[in-house]
């Protein structure tokens, strides 16, 4: 948050640095100055551009970090109204990727089964992820530490659709990299 708060001030001196910049080459080259308002609402607006552009990007500038051959399985979108412009268009607050190819993995209990990490973020909050055992055949998925109990059968399982992106990534079935 610190970053794009300095972020966002270098923006707004650099484009007030840029318009001061012109306001001179405009002085020596025709004699006229640039009105006094020009600079402020220059750098206004190009602050407000770049916190616009920082709120829509942040998801995808967050799954390029992700480890190679993750998966994106799910984006929310969202609309608040000291954001007007995201009634228009919804800006991603939170966003969920599946990393089944990780070396660090643990082995399957079964081969129709597959671990794999289920990266959890959110604008502003901690990075966030954990092992899931996912039972490719079963159409179902065992959460966090659960994922390591030794009998199976009595677990937890959570019941998933054959269409669950989770399921689809973890298994090899398709899905979208992110």
């Amino acid at each position: 948050m610190l970053f794009d708060f300095i972020s966002f001030v270098v923006v707004g001196f650099a484009v007030a640095g840029i318009v001061l910049g012109l306001d001179r080459l405009m002085s020596r080259a025709t004699g006229h100055r640039l009105p006094k308002w020009v600079m402020p609402a220059a750098a206004g607006l190009a602050m407000i551009g770049y916190a616009i552009w920082n709120e829509y990007s942040w998801a995808d500038r967050a799954a390029a970090g992700l480890p190679a051959g993750s998966t994106v399985i799910f984006r929310n979108a969202a609309s608040d109204f000291w954001r007007p412009w995201t009634f228009v268009v919804p800006v991603t607050t939170r966003i969920a990727a599946v990393d089944a190819r990780s070396e660090s993995l643990p082995p399957a209990p079964a081969p129709e089964m597959r671990h794999a990490y289920v990266y959890l973020m959110e604008r502003w909050k901690p990075f966030y992820a954990r092992v899931v055992l996912y039972d490719c055949a079963g159409h179902r998925r065992l959460d966090g530490s659960a994922a390591s109990v030794a009998d199976l059968a009595a677990a937890d399982w959570i019941p998933l659709g054959a269409d669950d992106a989770g399921l689809a990534a973890a298994c090899g079935k398709g899905g979208s990299d992110g």
